[in-house]
């Protein structure tokens, strides 16, 4: 993008996108920029592990990405970074959401802009902040239970209304049709002027 922006794009959380974050990551530190924008619009999430081994390459080790909260019904389980943390703070990063970012790609960005690692840019949200489990009924119905709930760094909830936030933009399908993109442009500006 215009001024040596760098944009990673993530549709969902699979076992494979570590290993696709990775590389896509090996590329941009390789191009010599600073600037990057990560691209979680429409993601529903998918693998935590991922989201929490994507986390790592911006945090230092141990610092908490989210919790599962029980209620007390069962011990809580902390989620922390990995540390491999190989960003300083030349870094300058901004995260596209929208209203279908949701689970763990809330998670992910709930937490890097709580360290202020990112500013995040769009539309509120889906707010899938509950731990959720399928349990089989019949042989052809099935029930999902919420078993837990999602707390990012800061000991709160992750919202149902879902995450603000921080720039407002919207990108509407009449954008879309005519090949603009307010939500990226907004990234890109606020990338430029930092």
């Amino acid at each position: 993008k215009p001024g040596g922006i760098f944009v990673i794009t993530l549709s969902e959380f699979t076992a494979n996108s570590p290993d696709l974050f990775r590389d896509a990551l090996r590329t941009f530190v390789q191009s010599g920029d600073n600037k990057l924008i990560l691209d979680l619009r429409g993601n529903p999430g998918g693998y935590l592990d991922a989201a929490v081994d994507i986390g790592s390459w911006f945090l230092p080790s141990g610092d908490t990405i989210v919790t599962e909260d029980y209620a007390g019904h069962q011990p809580n389980i902390v989620h922390r970074s990995l540390g491999y943390d190989v960003f300083n703070d030349n870094l300058h990063m901004a995260i596209l959401v929208d209203s279908g970012t949701a689970s763990a790609s809330e998670i992910l960005s709930d937490a890097l802009r709580y360290y202020g690692v990112a500013k995040l840019i769009g539309t509120q949200t889906y707010g899938k902040g509950v731990v959720q489990e399928l349990f089989p009924v019949t042989d052809d119905t099935s029930i999902k239970i919420t078993v837990a709930r999602w707390l990012g760094p800061d000991g709160l909830q992750i919202p149902h209304t879902g995450l603000i936030p921080d720039i407002s933009a919207t990108t509407t399908d009449a954008d879309v049709a005519a090949g603009k993109d307010p939500q990226m442009d907004a990234a890109i500006h606020l990338l430029n002027n930092e």
